[in-house]
């Protein structure tokens, strides 16, 4: 489930990055000013890779024990079970002064003691490089391939299906930064490929989800400029083009679309208080098919790093945008999201979380709204820098409305990871 990458993710990102705290207990607060808790370089916790020739490589195991109540996301009804998550992964990295090559590979195993129907097997192989042009310019490319699968508690996923829906995503970007004087620009194109494998119903028989899949382009621009040091204003735009491929009548309906993102906003870094970014303006996404209207509306987008204490880090995340629905019935859906979290050291290489989001979900088309509750509360202890452990709990909670609302549910989740790499 996504939970368990999640926190799989979470422990190795903690190891990788030094999420400990080797010296945050006598830090230079200047030296170490607006860097969050979650971002600070840990000498004696980071993974030191083994090295081979001009590159770096950083293998990894993460296992983890996830004790889920309610599995199916059952509304009524509950089935709870245990399962065990292995990913190991590798990342294989340049060491270059200048200009940069990554390759990234990981597998997730999902294995349920008493459910074997849902058990899963994902894997994931990356590469990105970027061109060191000068010292504030360059150029970026990078390319993947991941076979994955929607966790059932996921909303936006096909519910009362046999196993877990899953899918096949492919994708390149490309792009670039460009700095001069007081402006910095940037720019993206980015092409994404879905490809879902068809489901079965409780009874057996065949569910539609080739309908699903399309190809996605995006295309992103911004330009900075430098109000002061610490200040940078910026006009952002981004362009989307997604192609549906089956067509009526192999599919219900057409939903091919395309649309638009505009936004203006500020890029901030205040002393030792806070940090962050915030953007605000209009979003549209238009539809092929009469049979759907345009989604549109207030486009918001912000991330802000409050640094109450040296050793504790707030932040607050916001974010309104245009999602393809999995009900075929339905255009999409305009999704707004927002959400604290907090993150305490509260010893050298003991680190505390604690998180909330909220989410609310209206489609287009049929009369369904959603509402989506998450929270998280848990601890990562840094044995040394070759050994973590992690211990989170997690809830979900999803209410829907409308005549064409899904089934409420909630779910609690005890998870245990243990982390070792090189």
């Amino acid at each position: 489930m996504k939970a368990q990458l999640l926190t799989a993710a979470a422990a190795s990102t903690i190891l990788v990055t030094g999420v400990g705290a080797a010296s945050a207990q006598v830090m230079d607060t200047q030296s170490q000013r607006n860097v969050g808790v979650l971002d600070r370089p840990r000498p004696d916790y980071d993974a030191a890779g083994l090295r081979a020739g001009a590159f770096i490589i950083l293998p990894r195991l993460t296992t983890t024990l996830d004790f889920d109540d309610n599995i199916y996301a059952g509304s009524t009804a509950k089935t709870s079970d245990t399962v065990v998550l292995l990913q190991p992964e590798v990342t294989v990295r340049s060491d270059w002064s200048r200009n940069m090559i990554e390759g990234y590979a990981r597998a997730t195993f999902n294995e349920y003691a008493s459910h074997s129907s849902e058990n899963t097997t994902e894997f994931e192989v990356r590469g990105d490089g970027r061109y060191d042009i000068a010292e504030d310019s360059n150029l970026n490319a990078g390319v993947r391939y991941a076979r994955l699968m929607e966790p059932r508690y996921l909303s936006t996923t096909t519910q009362d299906v046999r196993h877990p829906v899953q899918y096949d995503l492919s994708g390149l970007n490309f792009g670039g930064v460009d700095t001069f004087n007081r402006l910095r620009l940037i720019g993206n194109v980015q092409l994404l490929q879905y490809s879902y494998d068809n489901a079965q119903n409780l009874l057996g028989q065949s569910v539609l989800e080739k309908d699903r899949d399309r190809t996605e382009w995006v295309e992103t621009g911004r330009v900075e400029y430098a109000y002061s040091p610490d200040t940078a204003l910026f006009v952002s735009g981004s362009l989307n083009q997604r192609n549906y491929r089956l067509q009526p009548p192999a599919a219900l309906f057409d939903r091919t679309s395309s649309g638009y993102d505009l936004t203006a906003g500020a890029r901030v870094d205040l002393s030792h208080l806070a940090r962050g970014e915030f953007a605000v303006g209009y979003l549209n996404q238009d539809y092929n098919s009469s049979v759907f209207q345009s989604v549109s509306g207030l486009s918001l987008h912000g991330k802000v790093d409050f640094f109450a204490t040296p050793l504790t880090t707030v932040t607050l995340v916001a974010d309104r945008a245009v999602g393809d629905a999995a009900d075929p019935r339905s255009s999409g859906y305009l999704t707004t999201n927002g959400g604290v979290e907090v993150d305490h050291e509260l010893m050298r290489n003991v680190i505390l979380l604690a998180k909330a989001s909220y989410g609310h979900d209206e489609y287009k088309g049929i009369q369904r709204t959603d509402d989506r509750w998450n929270a998280r509360l848990g601890a990562t202890y840094l044995v040394n820098r070759n050994v973590g452990v992690s211990v989170y709990y997690d809830y979900v909670d999803i209410s829907s409305s409308g005549n064409d609302r899904i089934n409420s549910y909630k779910v609690n989740q005890l998870l245990v990871s243990l982390v070792l790499q090189r």
